[in-house]
């Protein structure tokens, strides 16, 4: 599944499955385990994760594609 994200200004994380305006809030913890890939230094971007974390992290309207 396609997310992007964004980091607010107090430092912690919003994650958006792609073509939807519903996000999560994500500590930089949980953000750094859910995607280590990411800089520390990014400020947005774009992803993929599993369908398996998707559902977890959206519940279960999450369709994959």
């Amino acid at each position: 599944m396609n997310v992007y994200y964004r980091r607010t200004i107090v430092g912690w994380w919003n994650v958006y499955p792609a073509g939807s305006d519903e996000f999560i809030n994500l500590n930089p913890e949980e953000f750094a385990a859910l995607l280590p890939q990411v800089s520390r230094r990014a400020f947005a971007g774009c992803a993929e994760i599993g369908v398996t974390v998707a559902r977890e992290l959206f519940g279960e309207e999450v369709r994959p594609a």
